[in-house]
């Protein structure tokens, strides 16, 4: 028990889960690292593969397309990724939505930058839409950048600063890869990683 002054604060260290190796930008005071392959086999799936299935705790895929054939497998070199091969795509476009914890939106307030960083490879590097989602009450504030996809490492980041994001009245958030006529693409998803990190000041 302690008698004189004042007890002494403890400090909390950040959650940051990100792989191995990977280096986080300064002031990064959260990560997440999403699971890709826990709702995949290592035979992979095929076919008429539903919009809406789910690929891990906090990923699903979206497309528009009746009947789209595409397939997903394990990456070759038992890594941690997946592989899209998407041949004659019927939908217009492809989507994976990654849905941050629960504890990572409560955390997050207009004084945070979000950076959602992919590793990724593909037969010829394209450009796709990364777009924030972030539901505060009944209000969705909807955030889009473009990311390069198949030139290894790139990243979109979100100020969180610009939007009417209510952090009191803060629910859920989600980023959505967005790739439009992805007929014919092949896709290596190495990694998604999502990090949260203090804006500079005004």
């Amino acid at each position: 028990m302690r008698l004189f002054g004042k007890s002494k604060a403890v400090s909390v260290l950040p959650v940051i889960d990100v792989p191995e190796g990977f280096h986080a930008p300064p002031k990064t005071q959260w990560g997440f690292t999403p699971s890709l392959q826990s709702g995949i086999t290592q035979d992979g799936i095929s076919g008429n593969i539903l919009t809406g299935t789910t690929l891990g705790p906090h990923v699903t895929l979206h497309h528009s397309g009746d009947g789209a054939q595409f397939s997903i497998r394990q990456t070759d070199d038992y890594g941690t990724g997946l592989v899209f091969e998407f041949g004659d795509f019927t939908s217009d476009f492809f989507s994976l939505a990654f849905e941050l914890p629960l504890e990572g939106v409560l955390a997050l307030g207009r004084q945070d930058l979000l950076r959602f960083v992919l590793r990724t490879q593909a037969k010829e590097p394209f450009q796709a839409y990364a777009r924030l989602n972030l539901c505060h009450g009944p209000n969705t504030e909807q955030v889009v950048r473009m990311i390069e996809i198949g030139k290894g490492e790139s990243y979109a980041e979100f100020d969180i600063f610009y939007t009417g994001f209510e952090q009191k009245r803060a629910t859920s958030a989600w980023i959505d890869l967005i790739i439009n006529e992805p007929a014919h693409k092949h896709l290596a998803l190495e990694e998604a990683i999502i990090l949260r990190r203090a804006r500079a000041s005004l």
